[in-house]
C-alpha cells in the first residue's frame, strides 16, 4: 500500500513540478505578446521567470522533506573525469552536428556584440541550473524511484521535449501555424532533438553517479554554441534532424564506454548488457 502511494505520490508531484513550470511560461508568452516593453524589462522579466522556476524547484525539494543533494547537487566520485567528460561530449556533437555542413556547405552568422559574450554566458548558466534541476534533479530522479530507470527516461525526456533547451514550446504561437508548420518547425526541429537531448542528459546524469554537474555542464556548452558559434548549417529540416539524433547516438555510446558502472547498480535499475 505504501509502495503504491509512493508510486503515485511521485508522479504526481513530477507531473505538477512540470505544469507548474510550463503554465509559467505560457503565462510569460501572454505578458510580452500584451505588453510593449523596453529592451531591459524584457530582460529582467525574462531572467526572473528562470529565477521563479528555481525557486518551485527548491520549494518542492524543501516540501517533499528532501535535500538538494539527493536531487543532483552533489559532485560526482570522480569529478575531474565527469568534466572532460562533459567537455568532451559537447565538443563532439558539434562536430557531428557539423557534418551536413561539409556535403551542403556553411552559412555565417553576424559576429555578436561586446555585451553579447557575458550576456549568453550568464543566460546558459541561468537556464541549464534550472532546467537540469527541473528534469534531471526532480522529475527523473523522483520518477526512476517509483517507476523505475527506463520509464522514468522517457517519460522526463518528453516533458524536456515539450519544454525544449531553453524555454517550452510557446501555445500562443502553436494557435498562428499552420498544421504542416507545426510538424516541420515545431515537433522535428524542436520537440525531437530535445527529446533526444533528454534521453542523453538522464543517461549522463545516472553515469555520473546522479550528479547534475556533468549534465550542467554539457547543457550550458549547447546554449553558448549556437548564438556565439561564427558558422551555421543551412539544411532541410530531416538533414539536421538525422545528424543530430546521430550525435546523440554517439554520445550514449561514448558515455557509456567511458563510465563503467558497478554491476549491482546496472543490475539495480535494469541495465546489464
Amino acid at each position: 500500500m505504501s509502495r503504491t502511494h509512493s508510486k503515485s505520490g511521485g508522479a504526481l508531484t513530477s507531473a505538477l513540478l512540470f505544469l507548474i513550470v510550463f503554465g509559467i511560461w505560457q503565462a510569460y508568452d501572454l505578458f510580452m505578446a500584451s505588453f510593449s516593453l523596453t529592451s531591459l524589462f524584457i530582460y529582467v522579466v525574462y531572467f526572473a521567470t528562470f529565477g521563479a522556476c528555481l525557486t518551485i524547484f527548491i520549494l518542492f525539494v524543501k516540501l517533499g522533506k528532501s535535500d538538494l543533494g539527493k536531487h543532483g547537487f552533489k559532485g560526482p566520485s570522480k569529478a575531474g573525469k565527469c568534466v572532460l567528460l562533459s567537455i568532451s561530449s559537447i565538443v563532439l556533437y558539434i562536430l557531428a552536428t557539423l557534418i551536413p555542413g561539409l556535403m551542403f556547405g556553411f552559412g555565417s552568422r553576424p559576429s555578436p556584440g561586446i555585451l553579447a559574450i557575458p550576456f549568453n554566458i550568464i543566460r546558459a548558466i541561468l537556464i541549464s541550473l534550472t532546467t537540469e534541476s527541473i528534469f534531471r534533479g526532480y522529475i527523473f530522479k523522483n520518477l526512476a524511484r517509483a517507476h523505475g530507470f527506463f520509464t522514468a527516461l522517457y517519460a522526463s525526456s518528453i516533458m524536456f521535449g515539450l519544454h525544449r533547451y531553453d524555454d517550452p514550446v510557446s501555445i500562443i504561437n502553436l494557435l498562428n501555424m499552420s498544421t504542416d508548420k507545426i510538424i516541420s518547425d515545431v515537433l522535428f526541429t524542436q520537440i525531437m532533438p530535445a527529446f533526444m537531448g533528454g534521453l542523453f542528459l538522464g543517461f549522463m546524469f545516472y553515469k555520473m553517479d546522479w550528479s547534475l554537474l556533468g549534465p550542467i555542464i554539457f547543457h550550458t556548452g549547447i546554449l553558448l554554441y549556437y548564438p556565439l558559434s561564427p558558422i551555421t548549417v543551412n539544411v532541410p529540416w530531416w538533414t539536421g534532424l538525422t545528424f543530430e539524433v546521430t550525435a546523440y547516438l554517439l554520445l550514449f555510446m561514448f558515455t557509456d564506454s567511458a563510465i563503467k558502472e558497478p554491476s549491482y547498480r546496472k543490475k539495480r535499475y535494469g541495465l546489464e548488457s
